[in-house]
């Protein structure tokens, strides 16, 4: 299928281990070493959770379970520490919930990530600098279930927050070719090649709703 092409490659290139902005040194050392050698950064971790308790050593092990490959129990990890984080600082809690719903995307639970992402949502739905990232990995869960009007719904409105992204052109390019609106998919595919010409991804979807328009349905692959 082409949401197989189009989307499911990029759920897997999705990263779900992005640090906060302003993390603190050990927790920056730790995900620079999950990129290394995730193996030796959940031993560390763990060495330095049992060390300290505190909740970035638990993150950062989690995180390298995703680098692993085990996404499930990423997923749950990273889950039960934004429920045990309860009380903090929303914006925290969310990008738990976040890498958790990424985890899971990756896992190929969409409708686990879904009812993650959307926890997030309702945490930070008045932040717009995070809200549209959310809005955007909820709409890839959309999508992995072949729902494509919410799929829609929840990339229009990540784009009213930020007119350009070109993930969320490049993704709404194809929920609407998915539903038979060419034009309107045509024009976000070529929006999306604007933003980011360089895009090799957005520039495979263009062409896609291109021969969509001629054959009347989205390519198969």
């Amino acid at each position: 299928m082409f949401l197989s092409a189009a989307l499911g490659a990029l759920v897997l290139a999705q990263a779900a281990t992005a640090p906060l902005a302003a993390a603190p040194d050990r927790l920056t050392r730790c995900l620079a070493l999950v990129d290394e050698d995730a193996t030796r950064a959940y031993e560390e971790a763990m060495a330095w959770a049992a060390e300290t308790h505190e909740a970035d050593a638990y993150r950062c092990a989690a995180l390298s379970l995703t680098e692993q490959g085990r996404y499930e129990e990423a997923a749950r990890r990273l889950q039960a520490l934004a429920t045990a984080f309860d009380g903090g600082e929303p914006e925290a809690r969310a990008e738990l919930l976040m890498q958790a719903g990424n985890a899971w995307l990756l896992a190929r639970e969409p409708g686990q990530a879904r009812s993650v992402l959307t926890r997030a949502i309702v945490l930070v739905d008045n932040d717009t600098d995070v809200l549209p990232d959310l809005l955007i990995d909820r709409a890839r869960a959309y999508a992995a279930e072949t729902d494509w009007r919410k799929a829609e719904e929840d990339l229009s409105r990540a784009l009213d927050l930020r007119s350009n992204d070109p993930l969320a052109l490049r993704l709404r390019a194809v929920t609407r070719g998915q539903q038979g609106a060419f034009d309107l998919a045509l024009a976000d595919a070529q929006a999306a090649v604007n933003a980011d010409p360089a895009d090799v991804e957005s520039r495979l979807v263009l062409g896609h709703v291109r021969e969509a328009q001629r054959t009347g349905a989205m390519p198969v692959e």
